[in-house]
């Protein structure tokens, strides 16, 4: 891994979870896979379904872009036919028995990771494809961590239950910038100002600035911020993948809001949403 994981931090992240989840779907007996998981229609081996497609699909976009090229994978000319081949890895995983599940998962994990850990500081401002316009190669690893660890809580759907604490810390940092992405590609108009956000277990603090109808990170201190945002790590993970209620986490004590409430409202209603 010849400095990925100072070059990327999630990197190293992606396969100590990734090993926590082809844990979890060893463990599952043919009732386990046919439950319904946390994901709307789908049971744990459709979301083994999907992850493997999606390993798959990164590594692919990962090993063009370092050639140079910007790919739909697949063999794919539109998202269209991109979405047709997903759905059809996910059914041919589905029909396949626990094992050959399991084996199906890991090897197109196995080869994300090589991707992912054969990245060059050149590498990370390449461009890849994504169905909402292309983004930089570097926010892959990022959000393969947060598929890996939400699927892994969507596969026991346990809606009480934390999220593994391990990479909590990596995942709280990422929200730094990831809810301004969030927020810039809601084409939310006419919403401006400053609000901080703060976890606890562990610890992170960090603020967004919204000018012009544009959301960008801003340190956590030293702004007159319009409204505070404080949850567990965890649960401020899950309210930002849309996978918590606010309300309810707030009347749990899981979520305290100070400030101006009806603008941090409106805000949560932008970012709180799957995503």
């Amino acid at each position: 891994m010849p400095g990925s994981e100072s070059l990327v931090p999630s990197v190293p992240w992606v396969a100590r979870e990734t090993a926590r989840l082809v844990s979890l779907l060893r463990a599952l007996d043919e009732e386990a896979w046919r439950r319904p998981s946390f994901c709307p229609g789908w049971t744990a081996a459709h979301v083994a379904g999907h992850m493997a497609g999606g390993a798959e699909s990164y590594a692919i976009r990962i090993e063009a872009a370092r050639e140079g090229r910007t790919v739909i994978p697949f063999g794919s000319g539109d998202e269209e036919t991109f979405q047709a081949r997903r759905a059809a890895i996910i059914e041919e995983v589905v029909a396949s028995p626990p094992e050959a599940r399991v084996a199906r998962f890991e090897e197109s994990a196995n080869r994300l990771q090589a991707a992912l850990e054969s990245l060059r500081p050149e590498d990370l401002d390449r461009r890849v494809w994504h169905r909402r316009g292309e983004i930089p190669l570097r926010q892959l690893p990022d959000q393969r961590l947060f598929e890996v660890v939400l699927h892994g809580w969507d596969i026991r759907n346990a809606p009480a239950a934390p999220l593994p604490p391990d990479a909590l810390g990596v995942m709280a940092r990422i929200l730094e910038y990831r809810l301004p992405l969030y927020f810039n590609r809601s084409g939310r108009m006419n919403f401006s100002g400053a609000f901080r956000f703060e976890t606890a277990t562990p610890a992170h603090a960090w603020g967004m600035d919204i000018r012009e109808n544009r959301a960008a990170p801003c340190p956590p201190e030293g702004r007159d911020f319009a409204a505070r945002l404080f949850a567990p790590a965890s649960d401020m993970v899950l309210l930002a993948t849309g996978r918590a209620d606010p309300a309810a986490k707030e009347r749990a004590g899981a979520l305290r809001i100070e400030g101006d409430r009806a603008r941090a409202g409106a805000l949560m209603g932008i970012l709180f949403r799957p995503y």
